[in-house]
């Protein structure tokens, strides 16, 4: 049926629906005059052959209405706990699910101002789904760093940071499952305090004045501030926000540690946000390549950044870059 009264709708990945599974809410396409139509309704399931043949005329997407985004979260967050259990999935789709759905979520709560809401567990979702990933398959990893887009907005950015440092993590030989997480959520949370600078200063195409930029410099405490009062907030997701702008030579921000009073996870998030900031466009200037921006890292290593945090990072992404082909 089609809808002709005016609604506004928001895009889900296709992907994030399962063969044979209750969806508790209203479906719709997009047919290429922009007319909606439904496709399915809330209380039914999908056939494993509608979803083929969607797969086979190049549907990405759906559309769910805006007032059932509420009930949508809380699928996805389900599936994402689940994905790393689905046997039907190779690891890449399983990588593109992940990504896209967070990254979907994670806006979704930028713009409407509910990161309270993401912090209050929902992060623990995406942290131990992106966590099982990982550990259940290297090739996931892989998969995951191919898939982070390359817009600099601040969800995508700490959803591109979490995905990173994890991976990160992983590779410098951090495989308990507790700790992975905690890092994971770490970079999720890391930029939360920019949620609380004004969007003129955070978009801005032109150079900062000082003042701007000191403003700038309160998003760790600012982030600190609201998350420190949370009693599920691990402290090492809180060191990550509040330290993640520090360098080695005292040189940083909030506070100006010195080497080891920044603490290792904390030195692992400096390494990847830098990178995922210099090889994202930005709107003041293009995005760097990869080589370019670990020449970057490399010159600051052993001053301002853990030198054997920058190699293996550089390791981790290359070998990644080989996967992908």
């Amino acid at each position: 049926m089609l809808e002709t009264s005016r609604k506004s709708y928001v895009p889900i990945p296709v992907d994030v629906l399962a063969p044979e599974r209750v969806i508790p809410f209203n479906l719709f396409s997009r047919a290429s005059t922009g007319a909606i139509k439904q496709v399915c309704a809330a209380g039914e399931a999908i056939a494993a052959e509608t979803l083929r043949a969607w797969e086979q005329v190049g549907v990405t997407v759906l559309y769910v209405n805006t007032t059932d985004h509420r009930l949508y979260r809380e699928f996805a967050e389900k599936v994402l706990n689940d994905l790393a259990l689905r046997p039907d999935l190779p690891a890449p789709q399983k990588a593109r699910i992940y990504y896209q759905t967070m990254r979907e979520l994670v806006h979704e709560a930028c713009v409407s101002n509910h990161i309270e809401d993401m912090a209050a567990g929902p992060r623990d979702t995406f942290a131990n789904g992106m966590v099982s990933l990982i550990c259940e398959d290297d090739a996931a990893l892989g998969g995951l760093l191919m898939m982070l887009s390359h817009d600099y907005y601040t969800y995508t950015h700490m959803v591109n940071v979490s995905v990173m440092v994890a991976g990160l993590a992983y590779r410098v030989g951090l495989r308990e499952h507790g700790r992975l997480r905690d890092i994971a959520s770490g970079g999720l949370l890391h930029d939360t305090g920019k949620t609380r600078i004004n969007p003129d200063i955070l978009n801005k195409t032109a150079r900062l004045t000082a003042d701007e930029w000191e403003v700038l410099q309160t998003h760790p405490g600012l982030g600190l501030e609201y998350l420190h009062r949370r009693t599920n907030i691990h402290p090492t997701e809180l060191l990550m926000v509040h330290q993640h702008h520090e360098k080695l030579d005292g040189s940083g921000y909030p506070l100006g540690l010195v080497g080891n009073e920044i603490s290792y996870e904390a030195q692992m998030t400096a390494v990847v946000d830098i990178y995922d900031a210099l090889t994202c466009k930005r709107p003041y200037r293009p995005a760097l390549s990869h080589e370019a921006a670990i020449g970057i890292l490399r010159e600051q290593a052993g001053d301002k950044l853990n030198a054997d945090l920058v190699a293996a990072w550089q390791d981790t992404i290359e070998r990644a870059r080989k996967q992908g082909g």
